[in-house]
């Protein structure tokens, strides 16, 4: 009589080959995957050299938009500059440059050819003096103002100023005033007198005078468009 084997197993041999393939299996591929593992510190320190480069992409990024900002802020600049050359030489065009010149009409009594700013031609008033230039402005009604300039020095004088005709003479007459060199008052300015005329090709000439006392200092000037 055959008895019944009642040995409990609870893993039979099959089972058991089963795992052994599958923790086979596991152990393959964490091999071949190996090398593809990444440490940890690795990881974090190309995390923070990332975040570095992104940071400064970001900054050469921002100083780049503000160069354009301000390369556009200096072409609007200069664009502007140059509209007010245009305005400027097309003013000036419009009254004219050069040398002040009589009216061409022997009828026009205006003073519309002195309108603006001029400048002489360096002079001395006397001999002992250093050379300066003289700048008159003028409105349309001859009434004006002058800067004398004594760049030696650096000197300014400056007074009110007038500028009228007398027949085919032009006079122009500045007022006794006061001199400075920078902060400092630099004495008394003495009146200038320049009697003009046209020579025989319209340029007007201008003879000046100015009397300190007893000596009476002259020169001769054109003036200059300025």
């Amino acid at each position: 009589m055959k008895y019944r084997d009642r040995t409990l197993a609870v893993f039979s041999v099959s089972a058991l080959d089963l795992f052994a393939s599958a923790m086979g299996t596991f152990i393959l591929i964490a091999i071949v995957l190996f090398p593809y593992y990444l440490n940890t510190k690795d990881a974090a320190a190309a995390a923070k050299h990332q975040a570095a480069e992104i940071e400064a992409l970001q900054r050469r990024a921002a100083q780049a938009k503000a160069k354009a900002a301000k390369a556009k802020r200096e072409a609007a600049t200069a664009k502007n500059e140059a509209e007010k050359a245009r305005r400027a030489a097309q003013a000036a065009k419009k009254r004219g440059s050069g040398t002040m010149k009589a009216p061409k009409s022997q009828g026009d009594k205006t003073l519309k050819f002195a309108i603006g700013c001029w400048r002489t031609d360096p002079f001395r008033h006397s001999a002992t003096q250093q050379p300066g230039v003289a700048q008159y402005c003028f409105d349309k009604n001859g009434k004006g103002n002058m800067i004398f300039y004594r760049l030696a020095k650096r000197e300014m004088c400056s007074s009110f100023a007038t500028i009228k005709r007398n027949g085919a003479l032009i006079l122009i007459d500045d007022s006794d005033s006061r001199c400075h060199t920078g902060t400092r008052d630099n004495g008394g300015w003495w009146a200038d007198h320049l009697t003009c005329r046209p020579n025989p090709a319209g340029e007007i000439i201008c003879q000046g005078e100015s009397r300190i006392g007893s000596r009476v200092d002259r020169w001769q000037v054109r003036l200059h468009r300025q």
